[in-house]
């Protein structure tokens, strides 16, 4: 590809992007879009993890491609090509002789990954993982010292924390909170400038005022202002459906579902960001063993949707359950597009080191196992990968699997 059939095919690519931001917008939909792009992104830095720590220990990388299908774009710069592919799902880099069976140019033998150092090759193979983790990481100081977490990961906010986040209104009327123009994913800062601990402070100073205006100090998407409305009496508010009253007496009502925000300072969100990453790790674990391990359960699943849709049901989420989870997300706000976003990169990070092949976590296996035979036998060992093929076999069926039935599922949410 010439210079000029480069730049032609990059005009095109960018025009395309272009145009889909505008449909997207056009639709309502730019949100949800900027978070799913986010997810490519994430996986191509899992790929970029491999590309630099491979060249950085003399690793020869022949390719460099975002997405995956027909190429779009591509330009060469050394011993590597870059480039853009059809299927935006991903990316991926090619280092040479990643196993044995590999053939590999005579020339290149020095460089390629078996011939490495064990603790290179583990490191290589284990890149991927730890940018999800180190994004999760960060994601989560982001999270603590910036919008704040909704309940997610602090069950018990400190006191510490005075502002209020807006997860929904109570049905069945007009709310005063609604009338103010208050949206789930808003955060009150304050009432009649006065900032509260937490939610149940805050709705005992509202429940003491009824009939009465008061002043609401909102963050709305970083945007602060304040606005003013009147609560109303709920003993005078019928429950949609019965005629009885929300409350016996008088009693301030402004009709939200609210939840204590929880936010620390830059060295309080360092420890908690350690704090929620460990145990979201060791939940992330957990629920990988509960799905393989529950076959039977999930096989119901396939079968009942109301076993689907239990709240303790554990299973892989399609394409197009994150692309809801992300409009979901969206809609709720920041904290809760964060949460999303840490809780697919430990994930990542974790289901690509299971110690099998072709996850990177087999690639590590295999590298430590050499290593441990060598030492034993005293001469250098590499194993037979091609001995391992009917266990890449079962382990791409059993992805495929997962993959279809999880695409099944989300897609019967859907539609019913």
């Amino acid at each position: 590809m010439d210079v000029r059939e480069q730049r032609s095919a990059l005009l095109r690519l960018a025009l395309v992007v272009v145009a889909g931001l505008v449909v997207a917008t056009l639709f309502g939909a730019l949100a949800t879009v900027l978070v799913v792009a986010s997810l490519v992104l994430v996986i191509v830095l899992h790929e970029l993890g491999h590309f630099v720590t491979a060249k950085r220990a003399g690793m020869k990388v022949t390719e460099f491609f975002v997405g995956f299908g027909p190429r779009l774009w591509s330009v060469r710069r050394g011993e590597t090509e870059y480039g853009v592919k059809a299927l935006p799902l991903g990316g991926y880099c090619r280092i040479i002789g990643m196993t044995g069976a590999e053939e590999v140019a005579p020339a290149d033998e020095p460089r390629a990954y078996r011939n490495q150092a064990t603790w290179k090759r583990v490191m290589v193979a284990m890149a991927g993982s730890l940018v999800h983790f180190t994004l999760a990481f960060v994601l989560l100081f982001i999270l603590f010292v910036g919008p704040g977490d909704v309940g997610n990961f602090v069950k018990d906010p400190p006191a510490t924390s005075p502002i209020v986040a807006v997860d929904g209104f109570v049905h069945g009327q007009k709310s005063p909170a609604q009338r103010a123009g208050l949206v789930p994913g808003d955060v009150i800062l304050a009432v009649d400038g006065v900032h509260f601990k937490g939610w149940d402070q805050m709705s005992a100073y509202l429940r003491a005022r009824p009939d009465r205006k008061v002043r609401l100090t909102v963050d709305h998407a970083g945007r602060v202002s304040t606005v003013t409305t009147t609560l109303v009496d709920g003993s005078k508010v019928e429950v949609a459906g019965t005629r009885a009253p929300l409350f016996s007496k008088p009693t301030g009502f402004l009709g939200i579902e609210g939840s204590s925000v929880v936010r620390f300072g830059v060295l309080g969100s360092l420890g908690h960001a350690a704090t929620a990453f460990g145990s979201t790790f060791v939940s992330s674990v957990s629920a990988f063993g509960h799905v393989v391990g529950g076959v039977g359960s999930y096989v119901h699943m396939l079968s009942s949707q109301k076993a689907a849709d239990s709240p303790h049901a554990v299973r892989f989420v399609s394409p197009v359950g994150l692309v809801r989870l992300a409009n979901v997300a969206t809609h709720v706000g920041w904290s809760e597009v964060l949460y999303l976003l840490v809780l697919i990169n430990i994930f990542l990070g974790t289901f690509n080191l299971v110690p099998l092949l072709p996850f990177d976590g087999g690639h590590v296996a295999i590298a430590l196992y050499e290593k441990v035979r060598s030492a034993i036998g005293r001469r250098p060992y590499r194993a037979d990968v091609n001995k391992l093929a009917p266990v890449v076999y079962a382990v791409l069926a059993l992805l495929a699997f997962y993959g279809i039935t999880s695409l099944f599922l989300d897609l019967r949410d859907v539609v019913s």
